[in-house]
């Protein structure tokens, strides 16, 4: 199936989502700079949450140059991409769960569990990265020799 899209829109979102994945992988590396631990947690979900609107622009960029169902949510946007091919079903739990996560950090930040956000960044951080890698492949990727 050939997937339509603005290969400027797809490149500019995959960028942003992976800016702000490795401005988190920063925050909590072996190098990762000295602040108090209220600014670490803050910067960590404002840039989770930075990615995942990534991740929503670019399923709702291609669910409406596409034509597809239109999604009710942030989650089923991402289950409109599975049901056209362009994620695997597999990852669709993680990335549902991705954009619970965003929801709770835009509508409700004060009840974000730093133990929450430390099991984010040391065991999902690649669900976004491999996003981001499905749609390079069913776009961008899909176009090139």
């Amino acid at each position: 199936m050939t997937v339509v899209f603005d290969e400027d829109v797809v490149l500019a979102k995959v960028s942003n989502a992976r800016t702000c994945i490795e401005t988190v992988k920063g925050l909590h590396g072996v190098d990762a700079p000295q602040i108090e631990d209220w600014m670490r947690l803050d910067l960590t979900v404002l840039n989770l949450q930075r990615a995942i609107e990534a991740c929503l622009d670019l399923a709702n960029h291609l669910i409406a140059a596409n034509g597809w169902e239109l999604p009710r949510s942030g989650g089923h946007s991402i289950a409109v991409l599975a049901h056209n091919k362009v994620v695997p079903s597999v990852d669709l739990d993680a990335l549902t769960s991705m954009v619970g996560f965003r929801n709770i950090a835009v509508h409700n930040y004060a009840t974000i569990d730093p133990a929450v956000v430390d099991a984010i960044v040391s065991d999902h951080l690649d669900d976004i990265l491999r996003l981001t890698e499905h749609v390079m492949d069913a776009t961008v990727r899909s176009t090139r020799p």
